[in-house]
């Protein structure tokens, strides 16, 4: 697995969320850092800019031999997981995670 750190801003028409956690599963924790409101000329199309610290659990991928080459593999994971456009992504730390470090990191990044 490869673990990532980092912060992710992304678009979203829905409400604004009632807690800090945006997401969390088996993969994904997303927590909120801010919210951004904006506005169009009409009404109708307000939308929000919601700026989340993330850490994500991915599988390694043959195609990558190093982990600089998982950089362009967080976007496209993030976004299977957000539904809305992601516009920023930025990552702060990539790392191999063994079995038996899993346990300890899902404990760490559940705070």
């Amino acid at each position: 697995m490869i673990y990532v750190k980092g912060i992710v801003s992304f678009l979203s028409n829905s409400k604004l969320p009632k807690t800090k956690t945006y997401m969390k599963n088996k993969f994904v924790s997303m927590k909120i850092i801010e919210i951004t409101e904006r506005y169009s000329t009409t009404e109708e199309e307000q939308s929000v800019v919601i700026t989340c610290s993330f850490t994500v659990s991915m599988d390694e991928d043959y195609v990558c031999k190093s982990l600089e080459d998982y950089n362009g593999k967080v976007k496209p994971f993030l976004q299977k997981h957000v539904k809305s456009l992601i516009y920023r992504v930025e990552i702060h730390h990539l790392n191999y995670l063994r079995n038996s470090e899993m346990k300890s990191t899902a404990r760490i990044s559940s705070y």
